[in-house]
């Protein structure tokens, strides 16, 4: 078994074809047809089952795979250290993170990174806070944007972003100012299909209900059209709001006490970060620390909030030690556990 068959299986898993697979690898698509028949050879299995609609793995195949990527992880690991003492920074880092997170703060994160790491290749997956954490353990990618906590990953808090409750106009709590969550206990939410969810369910179950949830969207502007034409209400995290509502008629109101999550970089525990891995930890620590998101955030944010302006920087920076307030005080945000990933371990 080779290193090439396991990075040509790999690549069949995440690109769904042969031919992809060779075009993302940069070779033939008869290189990658040998390198699976060699590989079925070897092992003595049939790993996979090509028909018109595609890709379809075996049972064995689906096991094989897991294996796969921890060899194509270490392989690139040895790559990129012996690159590192060759003081050459190249080699490829892939990231996952949130639709919302990668069309705010990502870009100012990659263009620091970057400058550091010209010549490093990046990869992005967008998914919900459950796939990226299934991700990382999976060796799909090499660090995620998640919320905290995360028990079975290693990971640094970087902001706290605050929630906001987004009404349609004709709501009778469409003028407050304010909102407690008991107030939307007897609503229907249009649920955003990300972590927020579980976070709501936590706070939720404090007070003793559980949220009654109509619809779910995984597209924020889907989402925000929704509620506008009386679908439901929902609750959003400030760096998943537009700055610009698309329907202007809508009322995002904070709540009182605040609540909000936490948002940290999170690699997988018992792996050793990639040298390029632990600079992007560390770039993202920096801009957090420095504060220099939430300078950028207070340009872009111009949300209506209960009929005034939304405050200019509505989410912090986080800290290991606090916590969200008010009928969310559950959810809270546990220490990073260690890490062999030397930036990672510097802030637990």
């Amino acid at each position: 078994m080779k290193i090439s068959q396991c990075t040509a299986f790999v690549a069949i898993a995440d690109t769904g074809s042969f031919t992809l697979a060779a075009k993302a690898l940069s070779i033939s698509q008869s290189a990658v047809s040998h390198a699976i028949s060699s590989l079925e050879k070897s092992l003595g299995v049939s790993l996979m089952k090509r028909s018109r609609s595609g890709v379809e793995f075996t049972e064995i195949g689906q096991r094989v795979l897991e294996h796969a990527r921890t060899v194509v992880h270490g392989a690139e690991q040895i790559r990129q250290e012996a690159e590192a003492l060759r003081s050459h920074r190249s080699g490829t880092l892939r990231i996952g993170t949130s639709q919302s997170f990668a069309a705010s703060l990502l870009p100012r994160l990659l263009t620091e990174f970057c400058a550091s790491w010209p010549d490093i290749g990046i990869e992005l997956h967008e998914g919900t806070d459950q796939e990226i954490a299934e991700w990382l353990g999976g060796y799909t990618i090499d660090v995620g944007v998640v919320a905290l906590p995360k028990e079975n990953l290693s990971t640094v808090p970087l902001l706290q972003d605050e929630m906001y409750a987004v009404l349609p106009p004709e709501h009778a709590l469409a003028g407050r100012r304010a909102l407690g969550m008991e107030e939307l206990a007897d609503e229907s939410f249009v649920m955003p299909v990300s972590g927020v969810e579980t976070m709501l369910r936590t706070v939720f179950r404090v007070i003793g209900r559980e949220p009654r949830i109509a619809y779910r969207a995984h597209d924020v502007n889907s989402l925000l059209s929704m509620v506008a034409e009386g679908l439901g209400i929902t609750v959003v995290p400030a760096l998943a709001l537009p700055s610009v509502l698309p329907h202007p008629q809508l009322r995002v109101i904070p709540f009182a006490p605040s609540l909000t999550r936490r948002l940290g970089i999170g690699v997988r525990t018992a792996a050793r970060c990639t040298p390029a891995a632990e600079a992007f930890v560390a770039t993202a620590r920096s801009l957090a620390r420095d504060g220099v998101w939430s300078r950028s955030s207070e340009r872009g944010r111009g949300a209506v909030a209960g009929g005034r302006a939304a405050p200019q920087n509505p989410w912090r920076q986080g800290d290991p030690g606090s916590a969200p307030a008010g009928p969310g005080a559950g959810v809270r945000t546990a220490q990073s556990r260690s890490s062999a990933c030397p930036a990672m371990a510097s802030a637990s």
